[in-house]
């Protein structure tokens, strides 16, 4: 899996390709096998709603600073790849040493 991280002014972008190739261990690997079971082509769109950066230490506060959150992808026979963009989300990087 590859993703990228990209902002520009107030707007981030997530870029992210996956393909059937991938090598995996333990559980992530059930997971793999489950995604990419069925052999599909096309294009997709979702759109979600996520945390704000404004007053995102305050968790009560989460309710009312809502960003929309918009996913493109396309799914092709041997990869997929979407790119997700916001205006202001809050992303929470993890590292996975």
């Amino acid at each position: 899996m590859a993703v990228a991280h990209l902002k520009i002014g107030k707007v981030n972008f997530t870029f992210v390709f996956r393909h059937r190739f991938e090598k995996h261990d333990d559980v992530d690997k059930f997971w793999h096998n489950f995604e990419f079971r069925e052999w599909e082509l096309g294009l997709w769109y979702k759109h979600n709603k996520m945390v704000g950066k404004k007053e995102f230490k305050n968790p009560k506060k989460w309710g009312d600073n809502l960003v929309s959150s918009h996913m493109i992808g396309i799914n092709l026979i041997l990869c997929k790849t979407w790119i997700e963009f916001n205006k202001g989300g809050m992303s929470i990087e993890i590292d996975e040493k």
